[in-house]
């Protein structure tokens, strides 16, 4: 039964990387030659995420970027993690950010694209970073994203069709990966990102990490959290040792009315959410969280609460509130995708989404439209930042040094 499952295994992964990848890839190419608008910006400023992230993903395979925006991988944890970093791939990847062609990039998924947040390239802080890569021996990741344990205590229509929770067995397996791949590169780097695969308090696995990068032998390095904030409270931010040590706090919460919370947000509840929020949202306050986001993926069940979205952000302190087109990762039908994506314009309300656009909301400083707007015309009232505005790094969320600083 075993030899079985491993050849069951072996198998989705060849057929992942074989298939599913250049599928991705021949997907980002097609777009990127349709959609040229945004060359110009490009050229003028510079994604930072190749030059500073490294993401490990529950596939085993470790990216510079999320693998949404750039899908290309540069290995796999059970190599080498700093060969892989400065090897082939990566080098292609960084030149093509370079060279302003990002042509490995999705211009329609990233979210820093889409919201020209990245920092101008004569930014004093980006040339240090450009010129510390071009000598032989380039820098280590100043940030590490571990994204390798999909355990999670809700299963979110939009991510999974059921509960995941890894069990004893495969949690063993995360331990002795993370100890053996991706410790090593956190005793050199400034933050660590848990999680875009899952949940940091549902993961078994990542509690033990959390404790794990103890203030004592880690006491330089700043945790970004990932949550859905169901488990996010004063117990859980004792137990795992976590004050002084947060530099951002994410809540993906996806709704703004309690009955569509329990639908898009299956497993948790709404009030459950917002008494955690009041406890997340003093932290902000205090400075004890340097920066609190919210996110909602669009979809036809919660389009009309943007505005009101954009308002709970304002009520708990949130810095920005983040929204992206839903995608289908194989838990949605055919017919099913296809009445939640909003972002089609055959779909029968889609007028409805670029009306949305227009509420005074959706203008506020703290709302980022992200990549809706590549799905949407731009409307009048919509001001997008200009090309040659030069970013001072406080709104660049793709660039690490400058929000670390």
């Amino acid at each position: 039964m075993r030899r079985k499952d491993s050849l069951s295994i072996a198998l989705r992964e060849f057929v992942y990387r074989h298939f599913g990848i250049h599928a991705r890839q021949r997907q980002v190419r097609r777009y990127n030659a349709a959609n040229l608008g945004v060359d110009a910006y490009l050229k003028t400023h510079v994604c930072l995420k190749p030059f500073q992230n490294l993401e490990t993903t529950n596939r085993g395979h470790v990216h510079v970027c999320c693998p949404d925006w750039l899908p290309t991988p540069i290995g796999d944890m059970n190599s080498d993690l700093l060969r892989q970093w400065a090897g082939p791939t990566a080098q292609k990847i960084r030149a093509s950010v370079l060279d302003g062609s990002y042509k490995f990039c999705s211009r329609q998924h990233c979210r820093d694209i889409a919201d020209r947040c990245l920092p101008h390239r004569d930014h004093p802080k980006v040339k240090e970073t450009l010129a510390a890569f071009s000598g032989a021996n380039i820098p280590a990741p100043v940030l590490v994203q571990l994204s390798h344990d999909r355990s999670c205590n809700l299963s979110c229509p939009s991510c999974r069709k059921e509960r995941i929770v890894a069990d004893k067995a495969e949690q063993e397996q995360l331990d002795a990966i993370f100890e053996g791949s991706a410790l090593p590169l956190l005793r050199g780097a400034k933050i660590v990102y848990i999680t875009g695969s899952g949940d940091p308090f549902a993961s078994n696995h990542f509690r033990r990490v959390i404790k794990r990068l103890n203030r004592q032998d880690f006491g330089h390095l700043r945790f970004d959290l990932h949550t859905n904030g169901q488990l996010f409270d004063e117990r859980a931010w004792r137990d795992l040792d976590l004050a002084g040590r947060v530099r951002s706090v994410e809540i993906s919460i996806d709704a703004a009315d309690p009955e569509t919370y329990g639908i898009v947000r299956r497993g948790g509840t709404f009030q459950n959410l917002r008494k955690n929020l009041a406890f997340i949202a003093g932290l902000r306050r205090t400075g004890e969280v340097r920066r609190l986001k919210f996110s909602m993926v669009v979809q036809a069940r919660n389009f009309t609460e943007m505005p009101a979205f954009v308002r709970l952000g304002e009520e708990f302190a949130a810095d920005h509130v983040y929204f992206q087109m839903i995608r289908n990762w194989g838990t949605f039908s055919d017919a099913e995708f296809k009445a939640e994506f909003i972002g089609d314009p055959a779909h029968p309300r889609h007028k409805e989404l670029i009306a949305i656009l227009e509420a005074p909301e959706m203008s506020r400083p703290i709302a980022r439209i992200g990549n809706i707007l590549g799905y949407t015309r731009t409307p009048p009232t919509m001001q997008m930042p200009a090309a040659n505005e030069a970013n001072t790094g406080d709104d660049a969320e793709s660039d690490v040094i400058l929000a670390a600083d």
